[in-house]
C-alpha cells in the first residue's frame, strides 16, 4: 500500500468512531486486506457510511482484490449518502474522468458541492476550478475565486501553491465590484453540519 494512502486512511481513522470500524483500519493498515474486508463487509451491508467508504478505497485500489472502479463507484454512492465527504468528493472525482461511472459534469458538479460544502479542500479546489473552466457549467469566476480561497487554506504543498496561483490569475480578470463580491460570499461561507 502506498504512504500516501497509509497516511490518508490512518488520518481517516484518527476521526472514526472506535469499535470493530477500528479493527478493520487496523488491519487494512497492517496489510491484512482480507480482515480488514471481513470487519467492513458486515459493517458497510448495515449501513455504515465509514465502512463503505473503506470499501470503496479498497476496491479503487486493488487492496485484497483486482482494482474495480465500478464496484468502488458503488461503495462511495453509498458512503455519499450517508454524508460521508471523502466518499462525496471521490465519487465527483470518479463522474469528472468518468472512472467506473459514464463521465457526468451535471453529477460530478453535485458530489463536489455537497464535500465542498462539508469543508472538503480537495473537493472545494476541484468545485472552484469547475466554476473557473465552466464545465458541466455557466462559468463563475466569482465563484471559483470563493471555492479556490475557501481550499487554500486546507491544502498544503504544491496543491496550496497551485490553488494559489489560480486565484491571483482570476483576480486580475475580476472587477473591483466582483473581487468584492467574492470576498463577501468567502467571509460569508460556513460548513454544512
Amino acid at each position: 500500500m502506498n504512504r500516501f494512502l497509509i497516511a490518508a486512511v490512518f488520518f481517516y481513522a484518527t476521526s472514526a468512531v472506535a469499535g470493530p470500524f477500528d479493527d478493520g483500519v487496523r488491519a487494512l493498515q497492517a496489510g491484512d486486506f482480507a480482515d480488514a474486508r471481513t470487519v467492513f463487509t458486515p459493517l458497510a451491508r448495515g449501513g455504515d457510511g465509514n465502512a463503505q467508504f473503506m470499501l470503496g478505497v479498497m476496491l479503487e485500489n486493488g487492496l485484497g482484490a483486482a482494482k474495480d472502479p465500478g464496484a468502488a463507484a458503488g461503495w462511495y454512492r453509498k458512503a455519499a449518502a450517508a454524508g460521508v465527504a471523502s466518499a462525496q468528493y471521490n465519487l465527483g472525482v470518479f463522474y469528472q474522468l468518468g472512472t467506473g461511472v459514464p463521465r457526468d459534469p451535471e453529477q460530478a458538479l453535485k458530489f463536489h458541492r455537497l464535500a465542498a460544502d462539508q469543508g472538503h479542500s480537495r473537493a472545494q479546489n476541484n468545485l472552484g476550478t469547475i466554476y473557473y473552466t465552466g464545465a458541466g457549467l455557466a462559468r463563475d469566476a466569482v465563484e471559483a475565486w470563493k471555492w479556490l480561497t475557501l481550499a487554500a487554506d486546507g491544502l498544503h504543498g504544491e496543491a496550496k501553491d497551485i490553488a494559489t496561483q489560480n486565484i491571483s490569475a482570476i483576480e486580475r480578470e475580476l472587477s473591483p465590484d466582483a473581487l468584492a463580491e467574492a470576498k463577501r460570499r468567502t467571509a460569508a461561507w460556513r460548513p454544512a453540519k
